[in-house]
């Protein structure tokens, strides 16, 4: 069975004549009796009733056909994205990315790509890390934007902008503390705080720092969980209490006298955001040209 017989059988059931689908193909009648007659003398069936010149498929015909049909479009389907991997940088970047890259680091890299690049759109999903890097180890998406580089082996990290976690504050916070730029852990350990969730790569920075200094999490007074950085900033706007956050995220906020920022002292709250994908995966050529970008643009 070959698929010059599938297409022949399925131009014959289409026109219900020979003739007819000798000529959409370019063929001659022969050889598309001949394909249809090997393809019925290989299943040991009955494609066709015959009856003088008129023709229709018999029941098993019926069934054949959708699966004639269904393997040609699975053989399109495989030469369009083979295809793919050999051509030109257009069409859809698919990206799983946390928070902060989602919201405050990707618009602006798009628009820099998209002067490159002017036939590809994005498609971003907002999650968190942890589900970045399982959508990526699971074949969900090729290629995602996390802020903690994890999993050992299987997966390759690419730098893609550096960051720093602060502390924030209601902007009327009145504490001794306060009046200064940078504040020490033990000022702030009993204070009311609200956090990211457990998943996300602020949280993971924030208690991978702490550790290193023998503190851990359950130490603090957390009062809240939040599932992205607006609800945080929301959550201390409103006096809910303090927070640990990107401080790419704080710039209006502060302007608007919503909330203050501090670094804390003797605490190292710098992380990079990484593009991850799967070792040793064969990338597709916008993928390629979004990691070769980023490399690029961290050389400068």
């Amino acid at each position: 069975m070959d698929f010059h017989q599938l297409e022949a059988f399925i131009k014959v059931a289409e026109y219900n004549s020979f003739s007819r689908a000798a000529e959409a193909l370019f063929l001659t009648q022969p050889t598309i009796s001949s394909h249809v007659i090997s393809l019925e003398k290989e299943l040991n069936i009955k494609l066709f009733d015959r009856r003088g010149k008129d023709i229709e498929l018999t029941p098993a015909g019926n069934i054949f056909l959708k699966k004639a049909i269904n393997v040609l479009k699975a053989r399109e389907t495989a030469i369009k994205e083979l295809r793919y991997y050999l051509g030109a940088v257009e069409g859809e970047i698919k990206v799983y990315a946390s928070t902060i890259p989602a919201v405050y680091i990707l618009p602006s890299f798009i628009k820099e790509f998209n002067k490159i690049y002017p036939d590809v759109f994005f498609s971003i999903k907002q999650v968190d890390s942890g589900e970045v890097i399982n959508a990526v180890l699971n074949d969900e998406v090729e290629v995602g934007v996390v802020g903690t580089s994890a999993c050992g082996k299987e997966l390759s990290y690419t730098p893609f902008c550096e960051d720093e976690l602060v502390l924030i504050t209601p902007y009327s916070y009145n504490r001794k503390w306060c009046s200064k730029d940078t504040v020490e852990i033990k000022d702030i350990i009993k204070e009311k705080f609200v956090l990211r969730e457990k998943m996300s790569g602020t949280r993971h920075t924030f208690e991978k720092a702490i550790n290193k200094q023998n503190i851990s999490i359950n130490s603090f007074n957390v009062v809240a969980e939040f599932g992205s950085s607006e609800a945080i900033l929301q959550a201390v706007k409103q006096g809910l209490g303090i927070s640990i956050i990107s401080d790419k995220v704080i710039g209006d906020y502060c302007k608007m006298k919503f909330i203050k920022a501090f670094k804390i002292s003797n605490l190292d709250l710098s992380r990079r955001f990484y593009l991850v994908h799967k070792t040793g995966r064969t990338l597709s050529p916008n993928t390629k040209a979004l990691k070769q970008l980023i490399v690029k643009l961290n050389k400068k």
